[in-house]
């Protein structure tokens, strides 16, 4: 199935239903199918189509969803890039995708224009908000544009998303997911738009470069349910949007709930719409979803997943979320679970796998592995980290947990060093390569320790050159200058040595045993 289809069966059973809201703006589905068409034909007019992706650039927007939907009519992949990477990240991204048509909000016109010398592929460029030298404007686009429904059959089996996301190393990894992929995950998890019913709210506050926010612009859309769109999340905003859109479902990472309970005038708004909280993406506090049980009188459900696995692999359900006010085992084994990741879809199997891939009886720890259409086609053009991700049809997370006797996951580390910053993936080899080159540091590792703002903060451990005394403010500053920002070390501990094994690799269980708090040493 075409995913594109979603938008052209809903605009044709609640055509006059509100599709997408952002500020002052509204467009109804009918009119979203319009301009989707009309972009759809300027795009395949460009050249745009297989092998020939679309690329994106900016904060959340009615543009940037109706993008996707003309992309996926012609069969073109759609890149959508995270504007928080640096140049040198961005050039690898867009010119390892070939992107073809590079669409840019008006805020990252400058970075574009960095980028343009070192792009290879990018024959057509376009701004979302206005006119611009060398650009095309998106309104002018679609003024000029036919309406006429564009024609073409996709292979399934063809990606119609790539998501960049940083791994272990520090090449970010294309992810790609095929149009049965997402098709399988819309259509298991939403019911498609019902005239009969209450329309629903769905907000949309988790950048569109993350899978988090690719799936919500497609089950909104099959669904029928109008897609309140946040720029960027700032948490007035997002209560400002519940009460007045009348939110009934949104996907928050734990960050994100953290600053929305913290609001100072949080009790003031009205959120009695809300039917249902998602929270995943990254660790969640403890204390943070305890905290959330009790303020929060909708239901809260916890989605474990993966960019890989098209988004949710496991869920907590509400249910799971109703603890009982009782003393007692009841309570006790609710509270236990809330720890936990929940149970698996029903279109995925999980299993707990050793190091030689045997599959691992309940309460036994190993690597979390899971199976069915929604594991990713490749990771595009890494064929050496597909055939190690993905090994008879398992898709190998990463990520160390067991299962207890009623099939609820536990996550209690990562086989691979990654760290989840906020949903931001951080590889610490790239921070340890930058810091490494600092004139005052021998070497450094970089681990990741808990932290209830952020789910995970940066700890780095350094060894610095004799007789140097590096200073922390100077090396938050060095790491920002040459990384992302979000990926400087907030904590740092001082050693004369790291621990190693007899083959020379740090030994980083040693390091988060001795280091592994939130806490300068």
């Amino acid at each position: 199935m075409n995913t594109a289809e979603f938008l052209q069966i809903t605009s044709m059973v609640v055509p006059d239903r509100t599709a997408l809201v952002c500020g002052d703006r509204r467009v109804t589905f009918m009119e979203m199918a319009d301009r989707v068409n009309r972009l759809a034909n300027w795009l395949q007019a460009a050249g745009a189509g297989p092998d020939k992706p679309v690329g994106a650039m900016s904060v959340n927007g009615i543009e940037y969803v109706e993008t996707y939907y003309a992309a996926a009519k012609i069969g073109a992949t759609f890149v959508p890039l995270n504007y928080r990477a640096k140049v040198e990240e961005l050039t690898y991204m867009i010119n390892t995708s070939d992107v073809h048509v590079l669409f840019a909000g008006e805020r990252y016109l400058d970075l574009v224009g960095t980028l343009r010398p070192t792009l290879e592929t990018v024959q057509h460029y376009a701004c979302y908000d206005r006119a611009v030298d060398g650009m095309a404007a998106y309104e002018d686009i679609l003024a000029g544009a036919s309406p006429d429904e564009p024609f073409f059959e996709v292979d399934e089996m063809q990606p119609t998303v790539l998501i960049y996301t940083s791994g272990t190393t520090s090449v970010p990894k294309g992810v790609a997911l095929t149009y049965l992929n997402l098709s399988v995950y819309v259509t298991n998890t939403m019911n498609p738009a019902d005239p009969s019913e209450e329309p629903e709210v769905t907000l949309l506050s988790v950048p569109i470069f993350h899978v988090a926010g690719v799936t919500p612009i497609m089950s909104s859309v099959w669904g029928g349910r109008t897609l309140a769109i946040l720029p960027q999340f700032d948490p007035k905003l997002w209560l400002e949007a519940v009460q007045n859109e009348r939110v009934t479902h949104s996907f928050v990472v734990p960050t994100m709930l953290k600053r929305i309970m913290e609001h100072e005038d949080f009790a003031r708004y009205d959120l009695s719409s809300l039917k249902l909280i998602t929270y995943g993406a990254a660790p969640m506090p403890y204390e943070v979803v305890s905290k959330a049980v009790d303020v929060f009188e909708c239901g809260l459900m916890n989605a474990y997943g993966q960019t890989e696995s098209t988004s949710t692999m496991t869920f907590l359900g509400p249910e799971d979320h109703q603890i009982p006010k009782e003393p007692g085992p009841e309570r006790e084994k609710k509270l236990a679970r809330l720890r936990s990741v929940g149970r698996g879809m029903d279109d995925v199997v999980i299993a707990i796998m050793d190091d030689v891939n045997t599959m691992l009886d309940p309460g036994s720890e190993g690597e979390i592995c899971v199976m069915g259409p929604r594991v990713m086609a490749e990771y595009h053009k890494q064929a050496e980290a597909t055939a190690a991700a993905i090994q008879d049809g398992w898709l190998h997370t990463g990520d160390v947990g067991y299962l207890d006797e009623d099939g609820y996951l536990f996550i209690t580390g990562r086989k691979k060093d990654l760290i989840i910053r906020g949903g931001e993936n951080i590889s610490p080899g790239e921070i340890e390569a930058t810091l490494d080159e600092h004139p005052q540091i021998e070497e450094s590792a970089i681990i990741g320790v808990p932290d209830p703002d952020w789910g995970e903060g940066i700890k780095a451990i350094i060894v610095p050159k004799a007789g140097q005394k590096p200073d922390t403010q100077e090396l938050v500053a060095y790491t920002k200058a040459r990384l992302a920002s979000y990926k400087a070390p907030t904590y740092f501990a001082f050693v004369d040595e790291l621990p190693r094994n007899p083959m020379g690799k740090v030994l980083k269980t040693e390091l988060r045993k001795h280091h592994g708090t939130p806490a300068n040493e």
